[in-house]
Order: C-alpha cells, then structure tokens, then sequence
C-alpha cells in the first residue's frame, strides 16, 4: 500500500466513524468518511473503498474534485440536459419546478456529501407536502442529476440508487361507454365543445395536442387528422378521421372566423387564441349534469382513456390501437385499457361456430 494510505478509526461523540486517507494523482493528500458503525459500516468495508479509490487513482489518473455545491451543479445540470436531450416544454417545465424543490433541500450541501440517508431524509419529508407519485419525480430527477455527476467523476456514489420511492396508488379512470357518449353529445350547448368532445372521444389525443392543431393539420378531403407536435416521434402521426367527425370538423370550420390554414381549430371565439382547457372542463361538467351520466370525467385524461378502451372494444387491432394513441409500445398502450366491464358477443359466437360443428339448440323446458 503507497505511503499515507490508511485506514482511520474515529471515536466520535456518536459512536465510531471510519475514515480513509489516500495520495490523488496530483499528489495531493485526500480525506474522506466512509460511514459510521451505527450505519453498518466496518474496518473491512473501509478497507475495500481505500483500496478502490488507489486503483483509480493508479489507472485513471484520478484526481480529488473540486467542492462543488448541490444547487450549483444541479444548474448546470439542468441547463446542459435541455440543451442535449432537447425536452419538450412540458417536461422543462416539470424537470425545472422539481430541481428547484431538491435545490431549496440540498442546495448549500456539497455535492460528494450528500448520502443515501439524506435522501430518505427528503422523502419522509416530501411525504407532508407532496404526492408520491410527485416524490417519484423528485427522485428520479435527483438520481439522474447524481448518475451524471458519477460519470463525472464528481461523486463516488449514487445516493439516490437505493432509495425506497413511495407507492403510487392505482388511478381510477372514468370510461365512457357507448350510450353515455352518445347522450352527452346530445347535451353539449356550445358547438365548439362538442366538436372537441367528439374529437377527443374519436381519436383519443392529447390535450396539448388538441390545443396545437390547425387547419392545415386537419385534410377535410382526405379524411385525415395529422398531429405534428407531439411528445415523442411516436406521437407525430396522421389519425383517420370517421365521417362524423369529418363533417363536425366541416361545420366547425364553416362557422369560425379564423379559417386560414395557419389558424388554430379550437379557439378563442373573438381573440383566435388557443383554447382555454378550463373552459372546456366546465362545459364538460355541465353535459354530464345535462345528460345525467354519473360519475366525475377528467376533461382530457378520461377521455383519451375512453377513446383507446372504445377503440380496442370495436375490434381494431393492437397495432392500430398504439399507433392511434401515439404510443412506442403495445405495453404502454395497455395501460390505458380497461376492458373489464366491456361484453365480447361476437368474440364469443365466433369461438362456438370453431369449436362446435354444430350449434348448441338450448331448452326451454324448465322441467
């Protein structure tokens, strides 16, 4: 072992913490606490962490990093990841607000001294004022900004790599089923929102989606809706449009002022501005008090829900279905199905007429 490698037991207040002091490629002396006894940790574990730290230092020319503050290179990492993994506005938007609530945390800690205990520290914490499945955000940002900085080689270790995320309970999704489609169409009073609430139901796209589209998105002659921002290249797709909804979307453009193929399908009616979700949320509401359906809809989430469900329950194919909904996989399709309550007769006629020559006459006598 090189000269001023050792191992170092230290009695502290709270017990025995073990520490290792080593030599850097640049021949500068480095100090650093491997954990304490209490944690588990022991003269063995502290023995292999100094031995790891004198390979890379012999192979990889390793030197000790700079002090380098959480909120400074959790800046950085934000910025530089935008820049490279070109998110969309949404996920900046989603990725930003969760750096700044692990920055008001960890912000003036430095970066190689945060440990998996502080993590959970932060959890247990985020539990009284956040979602788990917002938690779960959290954390994933947080163990990417740390598997970074590991690559790095500005940390040691991932913190986050072991933490326990808490569970995220099941969703309960409202589908919509034929005839409540069918009633809550009759109920709408605005003519904007029912065309919106017959597009979403028919192609199941997502809200930001439905907020993008233009007219020279939307090819009335054709029969083709073509969604060209999405969230992902799986997303940008052509829909084929039924022939009510075709003529729906006709009427729509006939009645508007901003027909121009640059002009937004769904606007504001004086201004031409994207359309308020909020304002269809409450004609939304308003056809289901109207057409007595039963139960809370999610404007958007739901209803992309119903259409996916619906379009599986028809009978169209599972390539179909995913590439409709502008998924990557058939596996994050299913997920959005939910086919318990929804009755196979024809699948079910279909499997007799195979599996028996003959058809089954059934008795009526009760005797």
């Amino acid at each position: 072992m090189p000269s001023g490698s050792a191992v170092i037991r230290y009695d502290g207040k709270r017990g025995i913490v073990w520490r290792i002091k080593y030599a850097d490629a640049a021949g500068q002396q480095v100090m650093e606490t491997v954990g304490a006894e209490r944690d588990g940790v022991t003269r063995k574990q502290a023995e292999a962490e100094l031995r790891e730290r004198l390979v890379r230092v012999e192979r990889k020319a390793y030197r000790r990093p700079k002090p380098l503050r959480f909120q400074e290179y959790a800046a950085t990492w934000l910025e530089e990841s935008q820049r490279k993994r070109q998110w969309k506005p949404r996920s900046v938007l989603s990725f930003k607000t969760a750096v700044r609530h692990l920055t008001s945390y960890f912000g003036p800690h430095p970066l190689g001294s945060i440990r998996p205990r502080d993590v959970a520290a932060y959890a247990r914490d985020a539990s009284e004022r956040f979602a788990p499945k917002t938690i779960q955000l959290h954390l994933n940002v947080l163990h990417d900004v740390f598997k970074t900085a590991l690559r790095e080689e500005l940390v040691d270790a991932n913190p986050v790599a072991g933490a326990e995320r808490p569970k995220v309970p099941p969703r309960r999704w409202r589908i919509l089923e034929p005839a409540e489609v069918g009633r809550m169409l009759k109920a709408f009073t605005d003519e904007q929102a029912r065309t919106i609430f017959l597009t979403l139901v028919l192609t199941g796209v997502r809200r930001f989606e439905l907020q993008a589209l233009r007219w020279r998105d939307v090819d009335l002659i054709e029969g083709v809706l073509r969604v060209r921002e999405s969230k992902s290249e799986e997303g940008v797709r052509s829909i084929a449009l039924s022939p009510a909804l075709a003529e729906a979307l006709w009427q729509r453009r006939r009645s508007t002022v901003y027909q121009g193929d640059d002009e937004l399908v769904f606007c504001h009616p004086t201004r031409g501005s994207k359309i308020d979700h909020e304002w269809f949320a409450g004609e939304l509401r308003n056809a289901l008090k109207a057409s007595k359906v039963d139960g809370h809809v999610r404007p958007f989430h739901d209803l992309r829900h119903t259409a996916i469900t619906n379009d599986a329950a028809a009978g169209s194919s599972e390539l179909a279905v995913m590439a409709k909904a502008g998924h990557r996989s058939m596996s994050t399709t299913k997920t959005y199905l939910h086919l318990a309550g929804v009755v196979f007769r024809d699948e079910a006629a279909a499997l007799e007429r195979r599996l028996l020559a003959t058809p089954v006459e059934l008795s009526t006598d009760l005797t």
